[in-house]
């Protein structure tokens, strides 16, 4: 316990001062109950058919996000192999027509090759010769 507990204890004591009246809770459902406002209880009348078409669909519910959710996938999987596949044929009719054109990937490995083997000295060399 820190001190402000212990100055409280000593000052107040630990019996706690707060009482309930005595027989409060002995009467408390009725007083509550007396106090709400009086409402007519309706009698919902729901015919049958009405029942058993809504408890169709409830139970017909899981099975229809289930097959929501495997027509959005297969969807999706049909959307991205057809999305490849025009690409590789775009790409396909690109390098049929310029064969001359260098290779730009080849030459972009080629490059980040020649830098990855560079060593610190000759990174700190590149940097002053960069300075100056």
């Amino acid at each position: 316990m820190n001190y402000e507990d212990k100055e409280i204890q000593e000052r107040f004591g630990k019996e706690n001062p707060f009482r309930v009246p005595e027989g409060y809770f002995d009467q408390l459902t009725e007083r509550v109950m007396s106090q709400l406002p009086e409402r007519e209880q309706q009698a919902e009348h729901i015919s049958l058919t009405e029942r058993r078409s809504k408890s169709r669909w409830v139970a017909l519910r899981p099975w229809l996000y289930a097959a929501a959710c495997i027509v959005a996938v297969v969807v999706m999987g049909l959307t991205f192999l057809f999305r490849e596949s025009a690409e590789e044929q775009h790409l396909a009719s690109t390098t049929n027509t310029t064969t001359t054109a260098p290779n730009t990937e080849s030459q972009y490995i080629d490059d980040a090759a020649d830098y990855v083997m560079l060593d610190n000295a000759e990174i700190y060399a590149c940097l002053a010769e960069s300075e100056l």
